[in-house]
């Protein structure tokens, strides 16, 4: 388990691979009733499964072919092994261990990143060179700026936590140069505006009532301060907007695209709004409303919306499930101890915000973070505490928080 968490932002395959080992460790196992009582408890795990059983239901009625089908079955299966993983983070070093895992990872890229902006480094996606490009190391530009933006959250989190005054002063040093990364480093729109989104909301979370303005005001000043100094940054917002008003004539373009996705989505929605066409069926209805079916293979993906693909494909049901999800999540959050709470606020406003021009639980390494990491915080609402990979006294007993 604690090397799923460690491969799955950087080797898909191998922590597909741990993954399949889980589940078959944790069938062979036993201790049933145990787990059945962990899951029980937990309030993340009805709606997970409630959604995932939709989604199975969606594909007796789909107008889809089979291969969709069971590609959908396939990749929002996640969701019904999170609530595995639940029953198996009820021991607080375990849990520690994945947050540990999870951070050697991302520190991982964070150093992929600069060194790739000398050296050609073999596992890279990009081998460009220089200052100012794009060097995203793993699957995507913007799966990287997605978890590479909780993961200077975490780091900040990581850092208010830390009581020895160097460390504090390393882990902030760490936080800025995640932030360079994405700002200076990659050329995704969509990591600039859920790194700008993430620090905001951690800024209101994290901050005490009465110093709140002065902190939201000083997080605005830096996010400025990145806008002015990245020339990525820029250039890829002015392509935005030329993008944005060409996209009546130009539907392949970034924006153009997506435009045209939450033109035409609608109509397929408004076929049946109840219960959608059926899983899998968007990648063969969006052909019947595109202006030209010829071109189908350049829409029928995803509309890049969670909301809009979860109507088309399952119907109101099946976005009153993701919400009833995102809900028992915020409730999870709530009862977090102050510090952890703006962690998980962040978090779920990066997937809420994400789901609007992404789809990131039907997208590979995207729902791998999403799911497993939604999975490892809602498990417990008191691993945050500290920096897990600075000391061994982090990774010692102290029993299961949940009796057995």
């Amino acid at each position: 388990m604690v090397g799923v968490f460690l491969t799955f932002p950087v080797a898909l395959g191998l922590a597909n691979t741990l993954s399949a080992l889980v589940l078959l460790s944790w069938i062979l196992a036993g201790g049933y009733k145990e787990r059945y009582f962990v899951i029980k408890k937990n309030p993340l795990s009805l709606p997970l499964f409630l959604l995932y059983a939709w989604i199975l239901i969606g594909g007796i009625y789909a107008n889809a072919t089979t291969d969709n089908v069971y590609l959908h079955f396939l990749k929002y299966s996640k969701l019904f092994f999170a609530v595995l993983l639940i029953s198996l983070l009820d021991d607080a070093r375990w849990r520690r261990r994945c947050w540990a895992a999870f951070s050697i990872s991302m520190l991982f890229i964070l150093a992929s990143v600069y060194a790739n902006i000398w050296f050609t480094l073999p596992w890279s996606a990009t081998n460009v060179r220089g200052w100012g490009v794009d060097h995203h190391v793993i699957g995507d530009y913007i799966t990287q700026n997605v978890m590479m933006s909780f993961f200077v959250i975490l780091l900040a989190h990581y850092a208010r936590s830390e009581n020895g005054r160097l460390y504090k002063y390393i882990i902030y040093a760490t936080a800025f140069l995640a932030v360079l990364s994405v700002t200076h480093l990659s050329q995704g729109r969509t990591g600039y505006v859920l790194l700008a989104v993430a620090a905001l909301v951690f800024a209101i979370a994290a901050t005490p009532a009465n110093r709140r303005l002065i902190t939201v005001g000083l997080v605005g000043c830096f996010l400025l301060l990145t806008l002015v100094t990245s020339q990525v940054i820029s250039q890829r917002f002015e392509l935005a907007v030329v993008e944005a008003k060409r996209s009546d004539v130009d539907h392949v373009s970034s924006i153009g695209h997506r435009l045209y996705n939450y033109k035409k989505t609608p109509e397929l929605i408004l076929k049946n709004p109840i219960f959608g066409s059926g899983t899998g069926s968007y990648h063969t209805e969006i052909c019947k409303v595109i202006d030209d079916p010829a071109k189908c293979y350049e829409y029928r993906w995803h509309p890049h919306n969670q909301y809009l693909f979860f109507w088309v494909n399952n119907g109101i049901i099946g976005v009153g499930l993701f919400v009833f999800l995102l809900f028992r999540f915020a409730q999870n959050g709530a009862q977090a101890p102050k510090k952890e709470t703006a962690v998980f606020w962040t978090f779920l406003t990066v997937l809420i915000v994400d789901s609007m021009f992404n789809s990131p639980l039907w997208s590979a390494r995207e729902n791998h973070f999403f799911v497993f990491m939604m999975a490892l915080m809602g498990a417990s609402v008191a691993d945050l505490l500290r920096w897990p990979i600075r000391s061994s006294k982090y990774f010692v007993a102290d029993g299961p928080t949940t009796p057995t």
